[in-house]
């Protein structure tokens, strides 16, 4: 009998200094997530077994006794520390709220509470000298007890599951830290138990102390248990700033992260459960995108521009624990603004070189027929070659302003103002020289854009206009007879109307001239022309305005059988109040 005490008290001895020491290991690590509630827990077997250490070796009943009470504040608080570890280790720590630690402070606050008043014997029925009792003596609980027991293995029995629900899905080094902590949750319940039904005469729960600590050893040395924490799936997937999905081999969204449903939210507000096919049923070029991806379970990425932006996908076959393929995983990546800034790039580079080609050829003509002329002054003394001079200045002088002109006007419009298309056009129309032509405005609409930079849009439209459609049987502008009551009709009119429906606006300016030439594909080029006195440059300057403001225009035949351009992708100010609107309302 004296052995079996010696034993059972260095038992107890051993699982005091062991949960002490554990303790301090790991809050010196304390910075690290979740370490502060196991170092807490381990405190707290210490206390536990420590005081059925001094209960054991005391001489004193009262000592005993109250050892026995203290007890209970290791095992309160050792169990809810251990519940809120698992927690968070299990990946569900934003369930680890003030709220939560507070609830799971009550039941510890009100046993300890119960366990020194003890009213009406609720919790301690008897405490009765045993000499035979490795603490000397014998205590008969109480319903209060029970019921803290009861509430006790509810809690050790959920952290257990979370554990084995973790240990299924884990892989390397976390499925060795999860069966160490699964045993050291385990081991000291079942050697509680076994006290409870009497299968021991004394209390072997510090023995399973101590098997429990030789297991977080293993956890903390081996498996780098605070060095080596797993991070919750949920706070990696919501701080990604990428578009995440998983898609199961059935073609479902089975999975996404806030980036990806935010993406996908103007398709269906809820995809998680949805088809592929659904989901993509008014986009079948995506849905071939994806049975492309899709086709193998091999890696794959492709860039896609698709819904007004321009996206990286990367496609990863998903494999279970037996290495079966049962899905897909899905980053996305928003690449719009890194692809405009390509765009930006090579326009800018392109601008460059049409400089260079420009100050090397266009100037280069005018400069040698100045320098001709000059000669001839020189041998002749006849000073009319100078005005020749004064005209191969003032074409290049022209040409260095359409080649500024191209340089300014190609930059992106970064704060567009309402401007209202009717008035614009009526002013470009009061600064070009029209001659006879007249203009009409048959719509209009206040769109987003530069006023200034689309002034010179008009202004460069209507001269073209002017300078290259009138007819041929009329360079000059000069009216001609058109019915038998001898009226006279201007000899062109210039139109300014819009296309389209709110809010998927464009406009146009048209005119009843010549039309375009055959070649009409090249109009835009810098230094096309069918004009020997023109530059070439102001429809290239009309495009470079155009794509600033992220727009398209494109060159075709009017109705009347003259030139007619039409600009689309034009933002109106119904159209971002909307937008603002919509935006507002979802927020």
């Amino acid at each position: 009998m004296a052995i079996g005490h010696g034993v059972i008290v260095g038992g107890y001895g051993l699982a005091t200094l062991l949960g002490v020491a554990l303790g301090v290991v790991v809050w010196r690590h304390r910075d690290r997530r979740g370490t502060i509630p196991l170092a807490i827990c381990l405190f707290a077997t210490a206390l536990y077994s420590g005081s059925l250490f001094v209960a054991s070796v005391a001489d004193s009943f009262a000592v005993s006794r109250l050892m026995i009470r203290v007890l209970f504040i290791g095992i309160t608080t050792s169990i809810a520390t251990l519940f809120v570890f698992l927690v968070e280790y299990t990946g569900r720590e934003h369930l680890v709220t003030r709220r939560t630690i507070a609830a799971l402070a009550i039941e510890p606050i009100v046993v300890v509470g119960l366990a020194f008043t003890n009213p009406r014997n609720v919790f301690i029925e008897a405490f009765e000298p045993n000499a035979a009792a490795v603490t000397g003596l014998e205590v008969t609980w109480g319903p209060a007890a029970a019921v803290h027991t009861l509430y006790s293995y509810l809690l050790l029995v959920t952290a257990s599951v979370l554990v084995l629900e973790f240990l299924y899905r884990s892989r390397s080094v976390y499925r060795g830290q999860a069966a160490a902590l699964l045993g050291a949750t385990i081991v000291p319940a079942l050697a509680n138990l076994a006290y409870l039904t009497e299968m021991f005469p004394f209390d072997p729960m510090p023995i399973g102390y101590l098997v429990s600590g030789a297991l977080l050893t293993v956890a903390i040395f081996r498996y780098q248990l605070v060095d080596v924490v797993p991070i919750a799936r949920d706070r990696v997937l919501d701080t990604v700033s990428d578009a995440v999905f998983v898609v199961d081999r059935e073609d479902r969204v089975i999975d996404c992260n806030p980036v990806g449903r935010e993406l996908l939210a103007e398709l269906d507000d809820s995809p998680i459960g949805t088809g592929v096919d659904a989901l993509f049923a008014d986009i079948p070029e995506l849905r071939e995108e994806y049975s492309d991806l899709t086709e193998a379970p091999v890696e794959a990425e492709r860039e896609l521009a698709l819904m007004g932006g321009h996206f990286h996908v990367q496609v990863t076959p998903i494999e279970d624990g037996r290495d079966r393929h049962v899905g897909w995983l899905f980053i996305v990546r928003d690449i719009t603004e890194r692809k405009r800034r390509e765009t930006k790039l090579k326009r800018q580079n392109k601008r460059l070189e049409r400089f260079a080609d420009l100050v090397s050829h266009d100037l280069r003509n005018p400069l040698t027929v100045a320098d001709g002329y000059v000669d001839l002054a020189r041998e002749t003394g006849d000073t009319d070659h100078l005005e020749e001079v004064e005209r191969a200045h003032e074409r290049m002088e022209t040409i260095i302003d359409d080649v500024l002109a191209l340089a300014r006007e190609g930059e992106a419009v970064t704060d567009p103002e309402p401007v209202d298309l009717g008035s614009l056009a009526e002013q470009a129309w009061a600064n070009v020289d029209t001659g006879d032509a007249a203009l009409s405005i048959e719509g209009t609409t206040t769109l987003l854009g530069d006023g200034t930079r689309l002034l010179r849009l008009l202004e460069n439209l209507f001269r073209n206009s002017i300078e290259h459609g009138r007819p041929v049987d009329d360079p000059e502008g000069v009216d001609e007879p058109r019915g038998a009551d001898d009226s006279r009709e201007p000899p062109m009119t210039v139109s300014v109307g819009v296309i389209g429906t709110s809010p998927n606006y464009g406009f146009y300016v048209a005119d009843d001239g010549r039309g375009l030439p055959d070649d009409h594909e090249r109009v835009f080029e810098e230094g096309y022309t069918t004009d020997a006195e023109g530059t070439g440059f102001g429809l290239s300057i009309v495009e470079e305005i155009s794509t600033a403001h992220g727009w398209t225009v494109d060159a075709c035949e009017s109705e009347d059988g003259g030139a007619r351009f039409e600009f689309t992708g034009i933002e109106t100010v119904d159209a971002a109040a909307r937008t603002e609107s919509t935006t507002a309302t979802t927020d």
